[in-house]
């Protein structure tokens, strides 16, 4: 016989399957928050855009499900936000509505001109007609959605790629994408902890190495090592076999006779002598 449903349990029901893609979406985007969890070069470059913005996690964080295309538009959010002065949420209602990047200028009564900000000679390539309309007609210049994530990533890259405005659309016309140069400046510190095989959140160090990482030793011993005290070797456990124990110096005995009494340094006393072993 099924199982009748009554209204309260379909609410709570309803809520858990929409509370679910929003808990993986916060997952999702923990790179934008935490630089440990950045794993590609766009996410690094995405990070440091979030962290340059201003807007903190418990503002933006809850906007990001109304962000169709995050990765693209995130750039341009931020940056319309801080150029016009307009709060991120209404900039994300704008763009939620349908409207394109250029329509979006339009309603909040925006110009190009921060686009090509240090842009002052032609960098060629597919930016020669944009930055010739520009500067002759500027009225009549229409820019795509592509054209403008890609000016503001130039915008907001030559803080971190160390190059200016100029220099870093030369070389976005001669194919290098720009989260490639900021990356490239950056030393990509994820590679380096995916080659040594380091799961996020472990600092550096993988996981059952007690705080020595891969290479280093700790108080002189390399990880794995029997460990050295003011000339005293310590036997692990492991190495004991039966009658034997921690040896200082060297174990001597006398006489003649039955019988191992193994300690460690040079050597080997047999016999029931007066052989001691410390």
């Amino acid at each position: 016989m099924p199982m009748r449903l009554t209204a309260g349990s379909k609410a709570l029901l309803v809520l858990a399957f929409l509370a679910v893609p929003a808990m993986a979406q916060a997952l999702t985007y923990e790179y934008l928050f935490v630089p440990e969890q950045v794993r590609t070069d766009r996410q690094l470059y995405l990070n440091l855009v979030v962290q340059d913005s201003g807007v903190t996690r418990t503002v933006l964080e809850p906007l990001l499900p109304r962000i169709r295309y995050v990765s693209g538009d995130l750039p341009v959010i931020l940056y319309i936000a801080r150029t016009s002065g307009r709060p991120v949420d209404q900039i994300v209602a704008l763009r939620a509505r349908g409207l394109s990047w250029a329509q979006v200028f339009r309603e909040l009564g925006l110009g190009y001109d921060p686009l090509f900000v240090e842009i002052d000679r032609d960098p060629g390539g597919f930016y020669h007609p944009l930055w010739t309309t520009w500067r002759s007609a500027p009225t009549r210049l229409r820019l795509t959605d592509v054209q403008v994530r890609d000016l503001v990533d130039v915008q907001l890259g030559r803080k971190w790629a160390g190059l200016s405005a100029y220099e870093l659309a030369r070389a976005r016309a001669r194919g290098r994408p720009v989260v490639v140069l900021v990356a490239d400046k950056h030393g990509r510190p994820y590679r380096a902890a995916a080659r040594a095989g380091v799961p996020p959140g472990h600092g550096g160090i993988p996981p059952g190495h007690g705080g020595v990482p891969p290479g280093r030793v700790k108080n002189g011993v390399p990880p794995g090592h029997r460990s050295v005290e003011h000339g005293v070797v310590v036997v692990k456990e492991k190495d004991k076999g039966d009658g034997k124990r921690e040896g200082k110096g060297e174990g001597k005995g006398e006489g003649k006779g039955k019988g191992e009494g193994k300690s460690k340094g040079e050597g080997k006393g047999k016999g029931k002598g007066h052989g001691k072993g410390e």
